[in-house]
């Protein structure tokens, strides 16, 4: 992205820029929504992965593989949405857990990203303010997994 300054004034978002804004306000608190679609994307990640030199021409020759990663990254997109905001019920709360949950076993996943632990982080900070007491001690595996 590029900035432009207009003469004497700020940078100003431009129609794309607006649009998108829009689209991430009118997307707010849908945590159930999130939680499918992370919940979707993760199930097409597993079935791409499963056949992952298949090549993929349609999709610019990408393999099975490839693209299973970006049903991934698709995943974990959602599932930050669902983490970020505070949950202000016990039921939202869940619904975060059940994410991290989900994540936390899969090792490859601890590898590709830190999106399960700021998801780990919302969730510890969410059952504070909602009076929820969980064990303070680590609740992500290392890098060996679980034990």
């Amino acid at each position: 992205m590029t900035l432009k300054t207009p003469a004497g004034g700020e940078p100003r978002p431009n129609d794309a820029e607006m649009e998108m804004y829009a689209r991430a306000y009118r997307q707010r608190g849908e945590a159930d929504t999130f939680y499918l679609r992370w919940q979707m994307h993760t199930a097409h990640a597993m079935l791409l992965e499963h056949d992952p030199t298949r090549i993929y021409a349609e999709h610019g020759g990408l393999n099975g593989r490839q693209i299973g990663e970006g049903a991934r990254i698709a995943a974990r997109r959602f599932a930050l949405l669902l983490g970020e905001p505070p949950a202000f019920s016990e039921p939202l709360l869940r619904l975060k857990i059940a994410c991290y949950e989900a994540m936390i076993i899969d090792v490859d996943e601890l590898k590709r990203s830190r999106a399960v632990a700021m998801i780990e982080a919302a969730i510890r900070r969410d059952a504070r303010d909602l009076g929820i007491v969980i064990d303070e001690g680590p609740i992500m595996p290392d890098a060996g997994g679980w034990h």
